[in-house]
């Protein structure tokens, strides 16, 4: 440990008795800055649109201005609401990328202009304010702040990808060996945003830094954030040394060594004065979960009489097309491992259905009817499902339900892949992250059974409504042109 500073190319150099000297400066981005930015973008922006819009539209029929001003103050208070219900201007979702950030916003703004629909009906001055004002001025606002989003992302990323981070770290480890490791897995980890100024040790440790080097350097702004690992072996330093960082303004994080459990760290947090760090969870809190049955009973009850006339006319048609029911039921495993009966239209002939999925449909497969294909092809033999949704076994959104006999190649899915049972960790829906990414259609390979888990327990993980109503929006657009889809 004695020339652990040594084993990486950045050092620390801070002289005992006064200031840092000399450290490796990396370009430092101020997130503080560039999110007041945002901000501010967001705010004037919108509101130049709808002083814009109204100028334009509303002032030629002579509109009370008082309406102006109500409804952007309605904005204002709407947006500080949404804002916060989304974490708008949260570091994790500044930091997740542009996807994440872009429906985040969205969602945002339409629940912004919902408030100011909502206020105004409580204040009674939006029977006099232009509707066409209003629409216009939301969907000017909802494209403004998507490009706004988008804008600062790409130069955020553009700025990481040149060098420059987030946070300055010094890795402070205690007996373990791995400096160089350490470091590259961490700026790796953190997509750049984190760069590694050196990694020394513990205080206290042979080959530890002195902590009045370690303070100076806090103080004169070349540190950011102390990061400290394999610490097992050094308590007593390892306690002595956050004692004396609680004193300065720098970020501590510890790594603990949690390899032998091969878990991911979901959240750390406390019990009582204990700290706890959480290594699995529920997916949906109750809150959430809640929220996404909200989701699915409003979808539903708003589509189903949409649809009344279609599923009549489907009906008709499969009747006329072969003998046999108009609707296919079958058992399928659902939240928890559930067997449920799923309800599709008919799309086979009734003497060669397969009840238990022994054999997936294939292209051209000779078991589909005429009309099969083309509901099949839309998507149109999902529609009873619907009843699935409203009846709590499944969601509008969420991963498909696979019979209870499909096989990968042969094999039981469980057979396949271990983590299987995972996506059974939330209700299936009727679309999904998988769908909308290319996982449709038969299972004929491990590979592909993989990516199907892999993108379902990505969904199941990074749950939000925002990311349910761009898998919706999505699942509308791939109704038209799918290639996957037979």
């Amino acid at each position: 440990m004695s020339d652990l500073a040594s084993t990486v190319e950045i050092r620390l150099d801070v002289p005992q008795s006064g200031a840092p000297s000399s450290i490796v400066r990396h370009d430092h981005v101020s997130l503080t800055q560039r999110i007041a930015v945002l901000v501010t973008a967001d705010l004037a922006g919108v509101a130049l649109i709808g002083l814009t819009v109204f100028r334009l539209y509303a002032s030629p029929f002579d509109y009370d201005e008082g309406q102006l001003w109500a409804g952007l103050a309605s904005f204002l208070i709407g947006w500080v609401v949404a804002s916060w219900t989304q974490n708008l201007y949260g570091r994790k979702i500044l930091l997740s990328g542009a996807r994440v950030h872009g429906q985040h916003g969205l969602v945002a703004c339409a629940l912004t202009f919902g408030i100011v629909l909502l206020i105004g009906f409580a204040l009674k001055f939006i029977g006099g304010v232009s509707r066409v004002w209003l629409l216009t001025w939301a969907i000017s606002a909802f494209f403004w702040l998507g490009g706004v989003r988008s804008l600062w992302t790409y130069c955020l990323h553009r700025s990481l990808s040149r060098g420059k981070c987030v946070d300055r770290a010094l890795v402070l480890v205690g007996a373990g060996g791995h400096a160089c490791h350490l470091s590259e897995e961490i700026e790796r980890g953190s997509r750049g945003e984190i760069a590694v100024v050196s990694v020394m040790g513990i205080p206290g440790t042979p080959g530890g830094i002195q902590i009045d080097r370690l303070e100076n350097a806090v103080r004169a702004g070349m540190i950011d954030r102390v990061i400290i690992a394999d610490f097992e072996g050094a308590i007593e330093q390892s306690r002595m040394l956050l004692a004396r960082l609680t004193r300065v303004a720098v970020d501590v994080t510890v790594i603990p060594d949690l390899a032998e459990f091969h878990a991911p760290v979901l959240n750390v947090d406390r019990i009582g004065r204990l700290p706890a760090i959480d290594l699995a969870s529920r997916p949906l809190t109750a809150v959430e979960a809640a929220l996404k049955r909200t989701e699915d009973l409003l979808f539903s009850c708003l589509i189903m009489p949409l649809v009344a006339p279609v599923l009549v006319i489907i009906a008709v048609i499969i009747k006329l097309d072969s003998p046999g029911p108009v609707l296919f039921g079958q058992l399928r495993e659902g939240y928890h491992n559930r067997v449920f009966k799923v309800w599709k239209f008919r799309t086979m002939y009734h003497e060669v259905r397969d009840e238990r999925a022994v054999q997936q449909t294939s292209r051209n497969d000779r078991r589909v009817t005429r009309v099969g294909r083309v509901l099949r092809r839309l998507s149109l033999d999902e529609l009873p499902q619907l009843i699935n949704v409203v009846r709590g076994e499944m969601s509008v959104v969420g991963p498909r339900p696979h019979a209870l006999g499909m096989t990968s190649v042969g094999l039981p899915m469980t057979q396949v892949l271990e983590g299987y049972a995972a996506r059974h960790r939330l209700k299936p829906g009727i679309t999904g992250w998988a769908q909308v990414n290319g996982c449709r259609g038969e299972v004929d390979s491990h590979e592909k059974l993989r990516r199907r888990v892999s993108l379902d327990c990505y969904y199941i993980d990074h749950w939000s409504l925002s990311l349910d109503l761009w898998i919706i929006i999505r699942t509308f657009a791939l109704l038209l042109f799918d290639p996957s889809a037979y």
